[in-house]
């Protein structure tokens, strides 16, 4: 073969590389228009997912589930749209209050109140009968054994009522929940029933479905004849959802997620409806990342609804954005913003290392079981995992269930159920149960690993001394530092000064103080146990907490609900109708500031702390005057029987009327609570039933 002669295998491989650079050519366009679509996809997750800084790992579903379901949805043109018209006052205040008095009952009840310009101020009220609610909704709080407002709903209840947008900021175990549930109630049975593929009346968002189940449930304690519906992510649930949703449903509680994407594919046809909002922990949707689907929800609602927001804690950049979707709202702060309950002792214990924290654990944990349940958190699901199992195999035989967010929904809720029943008294885990989940009979915290902020700390121990655990004193929350945690002990300090805790010549004063960055805040007395005074105060405390902790009677009960109006005591004279509710007269201001601090105390105990009455001498002695005989004897006049006379004609009887004698007597109109209206003479309407879809035709 010459030199000029083409190798036939030197040309057959010639020609499949040159088949291979023409298949690589069609190719490219493909690669790199999917190349693209993939930067795109990512580019949309990490828009919608907050930074790493701000993950707390709550609900992965709702926070990164499907993207196309994630979209925002165009907002409607309210303008163009015919709303049908509602009404959102109902409060009419039954006890005349002076703003003077107004005043000194919000310092009572540790509250502020930041009014927008040009709205009237409402006062407090101390007595769930002074709310105006119906008499089903009083027996409904009768029953499950609520005798009074707490300081949060003593105030929320009145500006709720009143029609106005409302930012309430609380701290934990305060009864945020019924104080948008008993508002809502009243405003959705002020209107008509659902008709078919008509959407709710009112929706309540939050940022986890363990708490969109809580509000769920204390929803439906007092829905009466209204359907609720909760809309949240776990698998095996979402065919009862829609099923519940194509009912017809009053109220829908929600994560933003889910709810928006029974939106998009159209199984909530319309928000036409809905009048009643309420974000429940909205700090912690904005910081999750939710504030694109909250805005994108809210713009498919017409704008002059009523929204409400409830929280723990409440940053200034959150409350700009909070703002926004709210109009001219009120403002109601009781206590410290972001500042722990003080009614829960706080415990700071300082190891030499973090090996050091399994051993404090074993050897307290039979104690602390004893006592009651226990929530131990740790701050990342592998810890959960690597503390729960070390914790089953021990030879100790104490089971414990654990909850994070990389479990299914099935295991989250069969733990929390089976922590919530006492099957299991020891439950390990991470922040996703910080928030809003109120278990009952908690009696210690135990925090393994330090809290990533100090807000994430108060929501943590705030999960025992739940409304004071049916008047049993609250529990104790232990937080375990190591040399580590010196910034965290910094903050703990000044949160823990802030809530009368003792902190003086304590190990957590030693550790944080070898931060650069701390500066401790002026301790109050109350954090120095050595004080005479302190010693008075913890006394009246102890006596306190032991009168709340007596077993209350039927007749106390209903005192507390605004029933009992008679003197308990034989031949004494009757109370005076809202004199025995912890209110005076507002003509008499002396007599306000005199008998307004023990009807409080005595009736309701709403201030915690409040001191005992000053100490008055008893008046000078007086001889009694000097002994005068009784009059002389003298007999009754004689006996003289009346004339006599015939019966009286019976008011409203003529000559017309039957032989019995009997007044005719009007039959009242009812109104949808079944309560009679005075001065209304109609003739009784025939009772119409309620079909699937509404009335009937």
């Amino acid at each position: 073969m010459s030199d000029d002669e083409i190798d036939p295998l030197d040309a057959f491989m010639a020609g499949i590389e040159a088949q291979v650079e023409v298949e690589k050519a069609e190719r490219r366009p493909r690669i790199e228009r999917c190349t693209f679509e993939e930067e795109e996809k990512d580019a949309t997750t990490a828009k919608a997912m907050p930074s790493a800084a701000q993950v707390f790992e709550e609900d992965v579903e709702d926070r990164m589930s499907k993207n196309q379901d994630m979209q925002e949805i165009e907002a409607l043109d309210h303008s163009k749209i015919a709303y049908e018209p509602f009404r959102k006052a109902f409060f009419k205040p039954t006890i005349a209050m002076t703003p003077e008095e107004v005043q000194a009952a919000r310092r009572e009840l540790d509250i502020r109140v930041e009014l927008p310009v040009g709205c009237d101020d409402v006062g407090p009220i101390r007595s769930f009968m002074h709310a105006g609610f119906s008499r089903q909704i009083l027996a409904l709080l009768m029953k499950h054994g609520l005798e009074a407002p707490t300081p949060i709903q003593s105030q929320a209840f009145p500006l709720a009522l009143s029609g106005r947008d409302l930012i309430a900021i609380a701290q934990t175990g305060s009864g945020k929940t019924l104080s948008f549930v008993l508002p809502m109630m009243v405003h959705i049975m002020d209107q008509r029933y659902l008709e078919k593929d008509e959407g709710p009346i009112a929706i309540v968002l939050s940022p986890t479905r363990e708490l969109a189940h809580q509000i769920y449930v204390e929803a439906k304690k007092f829905s009466m004849d209204a359907n609720c519906a909760a809309i949240y992510g776990g698998a095996g649930n979402k065919w009862d959802q829609i099923q519940s949703l194509k009912k017809g449903a009053e109220i829908v509680v929600a994560t933003p997620g889910r709810l928006l994407e029974h939106l998009r594919k159209r199984v909530i046809k319309s928000l036409s409806r809905v009048t009643f909002v309420v974000l429940d922990e909205a700090d912690r949707m904005f910081e999750m990342g939710f504030e694109a689907q909250l805005r994108s929800i809210l713009g498919q609602i017409r704008p002059d609804r009523q929204t409400l927001l409830f929280s723990a804690t409440f940053r200034k950049r959150i409350e700009a954005l909070a703002r926004d979707v709210l109009t001219k709202p009120a403002k109601i702060i009781v206590g410290t913003v972001g500042q722990a309950n003080d009614e829960i002792k706080q415990v700071a214990v300082v190891l030499p290392n973090p090996a050091a924290k399994w051993n404090w654990l074993i050897a307290k944990l039979p104690e602390l079981v004893s006592q009651g349940k226990l929530l131990v958190f740790v701050s990342s699901k592998a810890g959960v995992d690597e503390v729960s199992t070390n914790l089953n195999d021990h030879p100790i035989k104490l089971t414990c269930v654990s909850l994070h967010g990389d479990k299914s929904q099935y295991d989250r809720s069969d733990a929390l159920h089976r922590f919530k029943t006492s099957a299991c008294p020891i439950l390990i885990a991470t922040d996703v149960a910080a928030r809003g989940l109120d278990i009952k009979d908690v009696r210690n915290v135990v925090n393994y690993d330090a809290a990533k902020s100090i807000d994430t700390h108060v929501h943590r121990i705030g999960r025992t001394g739940r409304m004071g655990v049916d008047g049993v004193a609250p529990g104790t929350a232990y937080t375990l530092l190591t040399p580590n945690d010196v910034e965290f002990a910094g903050h703990l300090v000044n949160n823990m000064d802030g809530s009368r805790q003792s902190v003086v010549g304590s190990d957590l004063l030693h550790l944080a103080a070898r931060s650069p960055h701390f500066h401790r805040r002026h301790a109050p007395r109350a954090s120095h146990p050595d004080d005479d005074d302190d010693d008075e105060i913890d006394a009246v405390e102890r006596e306190y907490a032991m009168a709340m902790t007596q077993p209350k009677s039927k007749q106390e009960q209903r005192q507390g609900l605004g029933f009992g109006f008679q003197s308990k005591k034989k031949g004494g004279p009757p109370a005076k109708r809202g004199m025995g509710l912890g209110f005076v007269a507002a003509s008499s201001a002396s007599k306000a500031s005199a008998a307004a601090p023990m009807c409080i105390e005595q009736t309701f105990g709403f201030v915690r702390g409040s001191a005992p009455p000053a100490h008055h001498p008893p008046p000078a002695y007086h001889p009694p005057p000097a002994f005068s005989p009784p009059p002389a004897y003298s007999p009754p006049p004689a006996y003289s029987p009346p004339p006599e006379s015939r019966p009286a004609a019976v008011v409203g009887s003529s000559s017309s009327s039957s032989g019995s004698g009997l007044a005719h007597v009007p039959e009242r109109k009812r109104s949808r609570w079944g309560m009679r209206e005075a001065d209304a003479v109609v003739e009784p309407a025939p009772r119409v039933k309620k079909s699937r879809w509404g009335p009937a035709t």
